[in-house]
């Protein structure tokens, strides 16, 4: 059970990471995205950029949706992983109240 704890504990770790480098990513994508709009309201539809400007602006919409999709999926691991985890405790927490403790005060063997 120790490995099972340490296996969960070790992909929180992981999947908190992967969390971060989204929401990171997802900023930097967003400031790009404000500059975009800018750049598109201070020229006009003839400037010859503005087309490949407004493609590349909606381009990262999208694309800033499924990191938001993504970074919602990765808080439902995270949220799996720490009542897994909680689980594992409190069942390590029980087995070590069960092995110390028992009504005749001698110490009992519990297996599972």
């Amino acid at each position: 059970m120790p490995n099972d704890l340490t296996e969960v504990e070790n992909q929180l770790r992981s999947v908190s990471r992967e969390q971060r480098r989204v929401q990171e990513y997802i900023i930097e994508i967003q400031q790009h995205l404000s500059q975009d709009e800018t750049w598109l309201t201070m020229n006009t539809p003839a400037t010859p950029e503005y087309q490949e400007t407004l493609e590349e602006l909606l381009a990262l919409q999208a694309y800033i949706a499924k990191l938001r999709s993504q970074a919602t999926s990765l808080d439902d691991v995270l949220l799996d992983l720490t009542l897994e985890q909680v689980d594992f405790r409190n069942l390590e927490l029980l087995l070590a109240s069960l092995c110390h403790a028992s009504p005749t005060g001698s110490r009992t063997d519990v297996v599972l």
